[in-house]
């Protein structure tokens, strides 16, 4: 038995984001257009202004069909099974692992999960960014399996 949950889970289709990000696309396509048909030299600016309306078009795009941006530099998730807690709270964050054996005590304090090892140093998980539900699963399950490997759990 474990949990598992991926924290960059996807979100809903919004069509609004969809049209604001084809319309920054329209609009970048139609400043350049608008420079060529007049027969006008592009500058630099112009050149700066489609990069930035064309990449904010992608991006409003990918967002709108639900897709996250921060999936594309890496992964958030956490994993509490039998032999280890291993959690990345954000996508360019470092992974936190602690393998049960390695483990003294527990502790739950202010959306963090202190982890005290036998080796004296202290693991501190941040859960400021899970939502209540998920919390709660979470501290029960870190019980269970504290309480079944005997390890002192005050959560």
């Amino acid at each position: 038995m474990e949990i598992k949950k991926n924290l960059l889970r996807n979100k809903k289709k919004s069509y609004l984001r969809i049209s604001i990000g084809v319309l920054f696309f329209i609009i970048s396509i139609w400043w350049i257009s608008l420079k060529i048909r007049k027969e006008q030299e592009i500058s630099l600016f112009d050149w700066l202004y489609f990069g930035i309306f064309t990449l904010n078009g992608i991006s409003h795009s990918i967002a709108g069909f639900g897709f996250r941006i921060e999936e594309l530099f890496g992964k958030a998730f956490i994993l509490i099974n039998k032999e280890k807690i291993s959690m990345k709270a954000k996508a360019l964050e470092k992974e936190q692992t602690v393998f049960w054996s390695e483990i003294e005590k527990i502790n739950y304090n202010l959306n963090k999960l202190h982890v005290h090892k036998t080796d004296n140093t202290t693991l501190t998980f941040n859960l400021s960014e899970i939502d209540y539900a998920f919390k709660n699963e979470i501290k029960e399950f870190i019980k269970s399996i504290a309480t079944e490997k005997q390890i002192i759990a005050a959560l």
